[in-house]
């Protein structure tokens, strides 16, 4: 599915280009916008609808499970996994197997401000640096769709023009400097987003993805889509159905399950975290 905005075909303008101003309004979008943005920017209207400042800026903490279908390497694999997010840190760690094999086959890649981990039962490898850029960025989305992290001082928010559908868009840059573009239909509802991310294989091209969300699950407050499908460079990539999700105040203690030790930690040189 393209990006109705154009907005891939530009691949963020070299990773949205310092951000540059938007572009005047045309008379027609401009007399698109609907009431629920009325007298709001398109980020405030985007965190009421998301379950509000109240409930999304108390999140520390974003977990779920759920199933899916990865296109990679010329395969396709169906996958079970678990996911955990700390937008505020830059810290996430995912956990997968193929559905037919079981935890027993488990891996997890750990990301966290800018480096990032392959951990088998045994070792932790660090990854190569683009690789780690790669898994820094894609993690970043979902800092991005809890909105929140957003309003941070050092984050920058550049509105788009109103679509004449009644969508609006922002083009995102969080505190930590990746970014992208969200896209919100007509009820301030997260519908589409897009990023340019590092070829973790070092090529020079970005990779440029296009994000669609779907249906609803609600924890503490916040909403968040049961469905991200997630195409690269206008290919299938990765469709997830979560089947659990949470949103928490509080950090949890994270030892790796499939790991011979529970209390296994990553290098001492890495950054310091809860993990």
């Amino acid at each position: 599915m393209a990006f109705k905005r154009g907005y891939m075909a530009v691949a963020l303008g070299a990773l949205l280009a310092a951000c540059a101003s938007a572009p005047e309004q045309t008379a027609s979008q401009a007399t698109a916008a609907p009431s629920v943005y009325a007298g709001k920017s398109v980020l405030d209207a985007a965190i009421d609808a998301a379950g509000g400042q109240a409930a999304l800026s108390t999140v520390r903490e974003l977990e779920w499970t759920g199933t899916a279908t990865v296109n990679a390497g010329g395969k396709t694999t169906v996958i079970e996994l678990e996911t955990v997010v700390r937008p505020l840190t830059h810290w996430a760690r995912s956990t997968s197997w193929p559905k037919a094999d079981g935890p027993k086959a488990a891996r997890t890649i750990q990301a966290e401000q800018g480096l990032a981990w392959s951990v088998n039962r045994v070792t932790w490898t660090p990854m190569p640096e683009a690789q780690a850029a790669h898994e820094n960025q894609q993690f970043a989305l979902y800092s991005l769709m809890l909105l929140t992290p957003l309003k941070d001082p050092a984050a920058k928010v550049t509105e788009q023009p109103a679509g004449a559908d009644g969508t609006r868009a922002i083009k995102a840059v969080l505190a930590n400097g990746m970014g992208g573009e969200l896209e919100f239909d007509a009820s301030g509802k997260l519908v589409r987003a897009g990023m340019a991310v590092r070829d973790p294989a070092g090529g020079a091209q970005p990779i440029v993805e296009t994000v669609t969300f779907s249906g609803e699950l609600v924890s503490n407050g916040v909403k968040w889509p049961k469905k991200i499908s997630i195409q690269q460079n206008g290919q299938p990539y990765f469709d997830l159905e979560l089947a659990t999700f949470e949103a928490t105040p509080d950090l949890k203690p994270r030892p790796l399950k499939h790991t011979l030790d529970d209390g296994q930690q990553p290098p001492a040189a890495r950054p310091a975290d809860a993990g």
